[in-house]
């Protein structure tokens, strides 16, 4: 690891001190799992200290003065310029992966608020970035296995995850009360999704109908991530004339 380079661990203690939690014991209490950040992304005592010293070795902290608690005084730890400039850059940077959203992204979220941050700079530019990967992972077929089906679910909540705290105010389809479509086409047919491919401007959907032929439909990619459709989604296939298009039940 490079001097400049932190840990998650190391990161959150940095913040912690910087927002104004100047000892350790106080720093291990917001990462215990009933913490603030713990219940996020929890840490143990010895490690909060560890990543602490390591801190303080590298000059992203300094120990000066005490103060006084429970039992013994405790050292009041300061952030340095090298530290503040690590903060800052830290909370406004997205994380690189998926699976680092319900932790790392989670925790410069609260950490964001705690200081009263705006969230969005950094929602628009996390979207931004997980884009396309969450276009290829949600490009899959029935003949997927475990894996590709694990990770096609979780790009999934992820892309409702930031979509719903960039719009806060705005009721998410699964949760509206009495959603229902009445539409005037008559030729509609329940079927399944088999395949989602995403392109540049428009998806295509091929579906298997209940007899097991299927239909491929041609529709904008942002009809198709607004109804967050993939393999196997139950879905309403509307004909008319010569249009196919998707409709997918709350």
């Amino acid at each position: 690891m490079s001097r400049h380079q932190l840990t998650l661990a190391e990161h959150a203690c940095l913040t912690a001190a910087h927002q104004g939690t100047r000892h350790g014991w106080a720093i291990g209490t917001l990462l215990a799992p009933d913490g603030e950040i713990g219940r996020i992304w929890s840490l143990t005592r010895p490690l909060t200290y560890r990543a602490i010293d390591s801190l303080v070795e590298r000059r992203f902290l300094t120990r000066r003065g005490t103060q006084a608690g429970p039992g013994r005084e405790r050292t009041i730890l300061h952030v340095t310029a090298a530290g503040i400039r690590a903060v800052e850059s830290w909370l406004d940077t997205p994380v690189e992966h998926l699976r680092d959203v319900r932790t790392e992204l989670l925790v410069k979220l609260t950490f964001r608020q705690r200081a009263g941050l705006e969230l969005v700079p950094l929602l628009n530019v996390q979207q931004e970035l997980f884009s396309s990967t969450i276009d290829e992972l949600t490009t899959a077929s029935s003949h997927d296995d475990l894996v590709d089906l694990w990770r096609r679910e979780s790009s999934r909540a992820v892309r409702r995850f930031l979509d719903d705290a960039l719009h806060p105010d705005r009721i998410p389809a699964h949760k509206r009360e009495g959603a229902t479509m009445r539409l005037s086409a008559r030729n509609q047919l329940t079927a399944t999704v088999a395949d989602v491919t995403h392109g540049e401007v428009m998806s295509t959907v091929k579906v298997t109908l209940p007899d097991g032929q299927q239909l491929t439909a041609a529709i904008t990619k942002d009809a198709a991530v607004d109804l967050d459709i993939a393999s196997g989604d139950s879905v309403l296939v509307i004909i008319k004339s010569t249009e196919v298009m998707i409709a997918k039940p709350d």
